[in-house]
């Protein structure tokens, strides 16, 4: 099934402006085939949390899971938080845009350790 939506419009509608876009390496990483695994190598603060937050609601929003499939994992408690945050807010949105019909259901988010 190909996506309807492409995760720039998603990660501005997350951010609220358009005024904010993603690099062409973060849409192809958001972008990739979803039945496939996806490996992202970058350093600290480089936007990985956001970049994996863009990425679920991608494959929500396009319909290739549920937001109750989805087990996003990270190394701190802190990045967790944030994930789980994102991601949260951003499904609010996508269900209030009126754009896509979003299931019920939340992700579940936890850390490593």
């Amino acid at each position: 099934m190909p996506a309807k939506f492409r995760a720039n419009p998603i990660y501005q509608a997350l951010k609220k402006s358009d005024k904010y876009s993603l690099t062409p390496w973060q849409e192809r990483a958001i972008e990739s085939d979803p039945t496939s695994p996806t490996l992202v190598i970058a350093g600290a603060g480089s936007g990985k949390t956001e970049l994996m937050a863009v990425r679920v609601l991608w494959l929500v929003a396009n319909g290739y899971c549920r937001p109750d499939e989805v087990l996003g994992l990270t190394f701190t408690r802190k990045a967790a938080a944030s994930l789980e945050e994102q991601v949260r807010r951003g499904l609010s949105a996508l269900r209030s845009s009126g754009l896509v019909t979003i299931p019920d259901g939340e992700p579940t988010v936890l850390t490593y350790h």
